[in-house]
């Protein structure tokens, strides 16, 4: 029994781990065909998986609608919600548009998918701005660059923001936008670039521990 359930998945992800690794610097085109081989089986697992999770969520949402347990009414818009796209889709067959008509599928993501889309990120606003207040009390200098840089980027979005400027900091010679396109060139750029970094770095850590068997958390608790 732990031959199958521990030896044999550690092996398989073991030999793979390595055959895709070593491939992606041998320029080969055997390297190639397996990469390729690889990435299809890959879409293959993925359909797979999603098939699984969208089971598990139908399962999940119907066992709280049958038990009425707390919030079993949201439960019902995920059928609701998947039905209104699905069904669309398959009379439609995935086209938005027919001609110059529009089809089932596209007014459901004009008329249900955009709007549903538009009221969340318009409650999300609210939490952004609540979040923003908490972040900006300035307690620290890495505080008070953050709330000097967030003003200027929301007063160079603004008109009167310029004119502001203008009346107050003209004398300086530099102008908003320009400040504001600087620190979005440069300091956020480079913000963006140390996440993407350290993201990179974490990935090919997990993989290798993956690989070498540090991590096996896949294997299951047992």
């Amino acid at each position: 029994m732990k031959l199958i359930k521990k030896q044999i998945p550690f092996a398989i992800v073991f030999v793979f781990g390595m055959l895709t690794l070593v491939s992606y610097y041998v320029p080969h085109p055997k390297s190639v065909a397996f990469l390729d081989t690889v990435s299809q089986w890959e879409n293959i697992v993925s359909s797979f998986a999603f098939l699984l999770g969208l089971f598990s969520l139908f399962y999940t949402h119907y066992a709280k609608i049958k038990k009425k347990g707390d919030g079993w009414g949201y439960s019902l818009f995920v059928f609701v919600g998947f039905l209104a796209v699905v069904v669309p889709a398959i009379v439609s067959h995935g086209r938005q548009m027919s001609g110059s008509e529009m089809t089932p599928l596209g007014w459901s993501f004009r008329y249900i998918y955009n709007t549903l889309l538009a009221t969340m990120f318009a409650v999300l606003a609210f939490y952004i701005v609540s979040t923003a207040y908490r972040s900006f009390r300035i307690k620290s200098v890495q505080a008070m660059v953050l709330f000097v840089a967030a003003l200027i980027l929301i007063l160079g979005r603004v008109p009167i923001g310029e004119i502001l400027w203008g009346k107050a900091l003209g004398w300086t010679g530099h102008s908003l936008s320009g400040l504001m396109n600087w620190i979005v060139d440069v300091p956020s750029v480079a913000g963006k670039r140390g996440i993407m970094i350290g993201i990179a770095v974490g990935a090919v850590v997990t993989s290798l521990k993956i690989v070498f068997g540090i991590e096996r958390q896949y294997l299951g608790k047992d």
